[in-house]
């Protein structure tokens, strides 16, 4: 099988990182790919300034920038009152993978969190995958954002417990538009 193929121009992304050396490099690796260049900050404030009026395709964050976390901001991003660009697909980077960081931001509302440093390759992969794999937004009071299960199981026992777990269609609206656009346009004919 070749390579995955996109075409991730005019794809806009919000890309939040304290760090200077680490967002000129993120930012060179999606400009790289074909993307416009993203939106910069170093701040969940700077991000959820931006966002307030603006909307973003996707959305690249450190998982602790300087002022909050980054599982606070999927919080705040993810909320009813921004119907707008509360289904953004978020990568998450963090340098620290032990599993509460990981937990933290998976349960805020992540799509996908990646441990730095990452590698063009592996940024590229994430971000393809986000495009490909449309996984259904939950709205559960406590959580809301991509389906966390991977896999469509049957329940260990072979009974449904909640009616509308088999058959259900996905009736949240495709979160990756842009992204989802950018791998059809790239699929060699």
């Amino acid at each position: 099988m070749g390579q995955a193929r996109l075409n991730l121009k005019g794809v806009q992304a919000l890309l939040l990182d304290s760090d200077p050396f680490s967002r000129g490099l993120i930012s060179s690796m999606l400009r790289g790919f074909g993307m416009d260049s993203p939106i910069i900050g170093q701040t969940g404030a700077e991000a959820m300034a931006y966002l307030n009026g603006n909307g973003v395709d996707l959305c690249i964050m450190e998982a602790m920038l300087p002022d909050m976390s980054g599982p606070e901001l999927i919080r705040w991003l993810r909320r009813p009152e921004m119907e707008k660009i509360r289904f953004v697909p978020v990568v998450v980077l963090t340098s620290y993978a032990q599993l509460r960081f990981v937990a933290a931001a998976r349960d805020g509302g992540a799509n996908i969190i990646v441990r730095k440093p990452v590698s063009p390759q592996v940024l590229f992969d994430r971000i393809t995958w986000i495009a490909r794999v449309q996984r259904p937004f939950i709205d559960a009071g406590h959580y809301s954002g991509p389906d966390r299960r991977f896999q469509q199981v049957d329940p260990p026992d072979g009974i449904w417990k909640r009616g509308d777990d088999r058959g259900k269609e996905n009736s949240a609206p495709k979160i990756v538009n842009k992204l989802a656009e950018a791998v059809a346009k790239g699929r060699p004919q």
